[in-house]
């Protein structure tokens, strides 16, 4: 009975379902509004906290390609819902944080439960999409996944007021568990590891691997992204804006303004991947890439223009999050436009892998900069330089497509 109910899901559903999954990790992400108020809680500086994120997303990165490879035994929705599990106990564990290495092991523990997401939930989609469409679709699932990113920040702004912190993360650690449960009954695949062709059955993981590298546009669009997660990836920008706007701009944490600051960059966060997936599927997802990368960067230059809120402050965040949170989504629809079946497990995999390892390295060094130079101007500086030579890498590689065609 739940084999043939299960092959009756749409293509629609399982998009929705996947969605509602991966708004889980972005609400996750939106609990970096409550950074400033754990930061003062826990006594730490800019430093330890970067090496805290680091360590958290690096521990957690790493496994992605572990996630990947075990999508090969164990079904794909068993390990993205596990995943929501474990993000869910970490959650509720940051809540009873009060030292740097208790607060270290919690975010660890979240992080291992966002690692399956992207893998697992990015090859499940685009198998039920052909390559007309899968722009589209990795668009929805990342555009409208986003708007964790605004439930977040602004539930929390509102209920850490009356509960505190750390309440606040109790609530939120109960619809991650409930969501990875949803999702181990929902995409239950009847028996089935993924949809593979016959010829799949004969593929091991060393000849997948050799023939991903050998696909000549993998490696260069993963070092771009490298690139991109130390300047103008969603993840360096939601962890160093609300700092931003709290202590540089003296935003009241508990106040309405700053909350909806950093809400109304999310929303172009939530705009950007959508509208730009569908011009991608137009006119090529490097293409869109470059383009949106070129005005990400331009923007991050342009932040330490900014010592007080003035009127343009929410266009420019808007602006920001629309250009900077799509990048991802971009270069992972044409990894997977470029790849087929475990490949593509093993592709992004590999793609957030590589890119929680640097996001890793980036949080450390930006934030040691902070404290270095008590500013955030030679961070935006750096993370500006670093989206400008991924940029320059983009149009290397248009280039070369273009003299082949």
């Amino acid at each position: 009975m739940t084999r043939n109910r299960t092959k009756t899901r749409s293509a629609n559903s399982v998009l929705a379902v996947t969605t509602v999954s991966h708004m889980m990790q972005h609400i996750f992400v939106g609990t970096s509004i409550l950074f400033p108020l754990i930061m003062l809680d826990l006594g730490l500086n800019y430093t330890e906290f970067g090496i805290a994120i680091a360590v958290s997303s690096f521990a957690g990165g790493t496994l992605q390609v572990f996630f990947s490879v075990a999508s090969r035994k164990i079904a794909r929705h068993i390990l993205l819902g596990l995943g929501n599990v474990l993000l869910s106990i970490g959650t509720f564990l940051t809540g009873f944080a009060h030292s740097f290495l208790e607060f270290l092991g919690a975010r660890t523990v979240s992080n291992i439960g966002v690692a399956p997401q992207h893998p697992m939930g990015t090859a499940i989609v685009s198998e039920r999409f052909d390559s007309k469409s899968v722009g589209r679709a990795i668009g929805i699932h990342y555009g409208l996944a986003y708007i964790g990113n605004i439930i977040g920040p602004l539930s929390m702004t509102f209920m850490v007021a009356t509960l505190g912190w750390r309440n606040t993360l109790f609530v939120f650690a109960a619809p991650s568990l409930i969501v990875g449960l949803t999702v181990i009954w929902y995409l239950d695949e009847g028996g089935r590891r993924t949809q593979p062709n016959v010829e799949d059955k004969t593929s091991s993981l060393k000849s997948d691997l050799i023939t991903l590298l050998k696909t000549k546009s993998v490696i260069p669009t993963i070092l771009t992204q490298a690139l991109l997660s130390g300047g103008t990836d969603l993840g360096i920008i939601t962890t160093y804006t609300p700092l931003f706007l709290a202590n540089a701009l003296k935003l009241n944490v508990y106040g309405y303004t700053y909350g909806i600051m950093y809400t109304i960059g999310l929303v172009g966060g939530v705009v950007g991947p959508v509208l730009l997936g569908r011009y991608a599927d137009k006119h090529g997802p490097l293409k869109t890439a470059a383009f949106s990368s070129f005005f990400a960067l331009i923007l991050v230059y342009l932040l330490p223009v900014y010592d007080s809120v003035n009127l343009v402050l929410p266009i420019h965040l808007f602006l920001l999050g629309l250009t900077s949170f799509a990048l991802p989504t971009l270069l992972q629809a044409h990894l997977v436009s470029v790849t087929r079946s475990y490949n593509r497990d093993l592709v992004i995999g590999l793609f957030f892998t590589v890119v929680y390892a640097f996001s890793s390295l980036w949080s450390g060094v930006i934030g040691h900069i902070i404290d270095t130079y008590s500013s955030f101007t030679p961070a935006f500086l750096l993370m500006g330089t670093l989206g400008l030579m991924a940029f320059t890498m983009l149009v290397y590689q248009l280039r070369k497509l273009e003299s082949k065609s």
